[in-house]
């Protein structure tokens, strides 16, 4: 993309026709004018030599030109943002960057509800992206600048990310009430026989191998009924069968408080979870990044005071 007229502001409109696929959506999303993003896609249309957008049926899809387009112009919104706020010094009341952040929905639930709060306080033209974690390519993505944090239960992180921890978490059991599980002592091996739903994000085992390397060392295997990338989904099916999962004690408290499913300690001692917050070293001494780090660590201490963010 070149011109003596171009800005970041360009980008940005490029970024919200991308993302969006629809003209009128784009410019709210920026609070432009409909008219004015109209011609920016003219424009941009022009730059490019490529229609981006193409209607299809009764919506607009994206050129190949611009899915290639797409992952780069956000790193380049990145950057520029980045330098300007950098330059100057981080002012979270003026500006209209966008932090991106890696994150389980098991962390997306407990954390970033509390975190756009103080967003909307103390920043409120910033903007918050969260993308799913990619346990394979962790390291290429934040030495790519395409992602400034990630906050996560991960024992074994990339050496050239700084961490530090958050707040530990334990494992707990989850059923609905009246699970025949719940009746009586349940011992270890009538525990392994049980229905399991088993959790792996992006194909990572961090969370279901606490459970399962736990009973391994005493030869022991669960029966597993169903494998999920995600929490999300998992009440629903244990109000309606004899399911159990092992989760975060965190989640599986606002799980109860909207299902009708109850806790259990698992009759096996399990090690914590000792949840981390990791960023790039190459970011660590950033304006913006230390103060959304402190953000972060905010929220984490009011949620349990004299223990967060160690």
């Amino acid at each position: 993309m070149a011109g003596p007229d171009y800005s970041l502001k360009d980008l940005r409109a490029l970024d919200a026709l991308l993302r969006d696929r629809h003209v009128s959506q784009a410019a709210n999303r920026l609070g432009m004018s409909q008219p004015a993003m109209s011609m920016t896609l003219k424009r941009l249309r022009t730059v490019f030599d490529d229609p981006l957008l193409i209607r299809q049926g009764n919506k607009h899809v994206l050129t190949d030109v611009a899915r290639g387009l797409h992952e780069r112009v956000q790193i380049l919104i990145r950057e520029m943002e980045g330098l300007v706020d950098d330059s100057g010094g981080f002012d979270p009341l003026r500006s209209r960057r966008t932090f991106t952040l890696i994150l389980t929905d098991y962390i997306d639930a407990i954390l970033i509800p509390s975190l756009q709060q103080r967003f909307r306080e103390l920043a409120p033209e910033v903007r918050l992206r969260i993308v799913g974690p990619d346990p394979f390519r962790l390291a290429r993505v934040f030495g790519e600048g395409s992602v400034d944090l990630t906050v996560s239960y991960f024992p074994d992180a990339p050496g050239d990310l700084i961490s530090r921890r958050m707040f530990s978490d334990r494992m707990v059991c989850l059923a609905r009430r009246g699970n025949p599980a719940l009746s009586g002592d349940l011992t270890l091996a009538g525990f392994c026989n049980l229905d399991h739903v088993a959790i792996e994000p992006a194909e990572a085992t961090m969370y279901r191998a606490v459970l399962d390397e736990s009973l391994a060392k005493l030869n022991l295997v669960r029966r597993v009924a169903i494998s999920k990338p995600d929490f999300v989904g998992v009440p629903f099916l244990l109000e309606r069968s004899d399911l159990v999962a092992t989760m975060p004690e965190r989640l599986a408290r606002l799980f109860t408080a909207k299902f009708d499913l109850v806790t259990f300690s698992p009759p096996i001692d399990l090690p914590p979870l000792d949840i981390q917050m990791m960023w790039h070293k190459s970011t660590h001494l950033s304006p913006a990044h230390v103060w959304l780090r402190d953000q972060v660590i905010q929220v984490c201490r009011q949620q349990s005071p004299g223990t967060e963010a160690d």
